[in-house]
């Protein structure tokens, strides 16, 4: 046991390094190491994450995480490519890789006092999405208005579930940070995402690394949580 352990740690940490080198490439605009490092990050996430599975684990949460982290891969190939029609079939990666989360997390139903949270996340995401609403509609891209509300919708849901393992007892503190921490920091990088593509159209040069950062720490945090730390 102490040498899968040994493994997985090996396996996030390596993880970590390519994710920095993918953030030292966006940096530096160097595009084509970005098409090595970003998708070689999440493939290494998948890796440790399978790892994972090959000691005790969460069951449920291993068999909707792993392929969430299959469609994130996928997701994050078809965004590189330049050609702006992958970006549907990225969204859909993505949205995808969300409901996976939301049923990994979902293996009972939420428990009712968890839905006080409901009124605040759903407010959150509502601002969010009416801010990217009008930029899709000053640009005139009202076509992606109903894929990106479905997005939305299904991304709030992610933060709402992974919040609401404050009310499930079965959760170890430690394990129940780490999946808010991570599912509030892929929400924080998904939104950021749409504000830098639909209204300020990366108005900053940070703007992409703040949202790979936030990316792929959420991503490293949810993996983390297929085992019962804590």
């Amino acid at each position: 046991m102490g040498v899968l352990w040994q493994s997985c740690g090996w396996a996030f940490c390596l993880a970590l390094i390519v994710a920095g080198l993918d953030w030292l490439a966006i940096a530096r605009h160097q595009r084509r190491l970005e098409y090595i490092f970003k998708p070689a990050t999440l493939a290494l996430v998948l890796v440790a994450a399978w790892l994972l599975t090959r000691g005790p684990h969460d069951a449920w949460l291993a068999r909707f995480f792993l392929p969430g982290l299959v469609f994130s891969l996928a997701g994050d190939i078809f965004l590189l490519l330049p050609n702006e029609r992958f970006f549907i079939p990225g969204l859909a990666a993505f949205l995808l890789a969300h409901v996976c989360y939301v049923l990994g997390l979902n293996a009972t139903l939420p428990p009712w006092p968890a839905l006080v949270l409901v009124f605040a996340i759903a407010a959150i995401g509502l601002a969010l999405f009416r801010g990217i609403a009008l930029g899709l509609q000053q640009r005139q891209q009202t076509a992606l208005l109903a894929p990106v509300a479905l997005y939305s919708l299904i991304l709030s849901l992610m933060l709402f579930s992974a919040w609401a393992t404050l009310f499930r007892p079965e959760w170890t503190p430690l394990r129940r940070a780490m999946v808010i921490a991570g599912a509030s920091l892929f929400f924080a990088s998904d939104t950021m995402l749409a504000r830098n593509l639909f209204v300020t159209q990366f108005s900053s040069p940070s703007a992409r690394l703040r949202v790979m950062i936030t990316y792929h720490l959420g991503q490293i945090a949810l993996a983390v949580c297929i085992a019962p730390i804590g």
